[in-house]
């Protein structure tokens, strides 16, 4: 069996019983493998599909699918799983040159996409490469920089099974509420002196509406408990003390 037909064969075991892989359809996958083969990168094709099959499996099991959201760091997070559950020899240890080689390889792929008019972001990705690989050692990313605007979890308000997104700054404001005795009164307080104090407190409003829905105003404690520990406190702390944050579209 040649090379091109055998990656081909692996491209199909993969995307069957996937019937809908919303980052990257079958079609754009086999589309570059089949720019590689005929533009005599044949010998790159294995590690070609390797790498993109590693990318994808971390985004299913993430539950990724729009690389508009996705923060640099993100890719950080993928390289540590890919290397936790990925077993291939050494090719997804995590090394300076393995980690080089994937995200340029999905560089590459990105770039691909963007030249078929494919509308691709591929800013943070650019930004990961700098941050994580740029340097003469690799830089993982210890501590996640969460600014406050990722999705923290989804609950369906009581009667619904529609989803309520909450973000991290709602788990934030949940661990300040739960620090100061769990009072919106005294949170509300502590946000009029506070940087943003506007948009903070409208994100407090907009969280307890949620919970409302939710049903889990009267004891929102139940959600974090156990959770959350000091360095959770200190980002929720640094995020409502010192922060300055942006407006928000509201998601209640």
């Amino acid at each position: 069996m040649s090379r091109m037909s055998d990656v081909m064969r692996q491209v199909r075991d993969f995307y069957r019983g996937r019937e809908e892989v919303r980052l990257f359809p079958e079609r754009w996958t086999v589309s570059y493998l089949n720019t590689l083969y005929f533009t005599k990168r044949s010998d790159e094709l294995d590690w070609a599909w390797g790498d993109l099959e590693a990318l994808m499996m971390y985004f299913e099991r993430s539950g990724i699918e729009n690389l508009d959201e996705l923060p640099w760091w993100e890719y950080s997070l993928a390289l540590e799983w890919i290397d936790d559950h990925i077993i291939d020899g050494d090719r997804f240890n995590l090394t300076l040159d393995n980690a080089r080689r994937m995200m340029s390889r999905w560089s590459q792929f990105y770039a691909y996409l963007g030249d078929m008019d494919v509308d691709i972001d591929t800013a943070a990705l650019e930004e990961a490469y700098r941050k994580i690989c740029g340097g003469k050692q690799l830089k993982l990313v210890d501590r996640i920089p969460y600014t406050g605007d990722e999705l923290w979890m989804e609950l369906a308000p009581a009667g619904s099974t529609e989803l309520t997104p909450f973000q991290i700054s709602d788990y934030w404001l949940m661990i300040m509420y739960d620090r100061l005795g769990r009072s919106w009164d005294a949170l509300q307080e502590t946000l009029q002196s506070v940087p943003s104090v506007r948009e903070k407190r409208r994100r407090l409003q907009d969280l307890r509406d949620k919970l409302r829905l939710a049903g889990c105003l009267d004891h929102p404690e139940r959600l974090i408990t156990g959770q959350f520990g000091d360095e959770d406190v200190e980002d929720a702390e640094r995020w409502v003390y010192r922060m300055r944050v942006r407006g928000q579209a509201k998601h209640v």
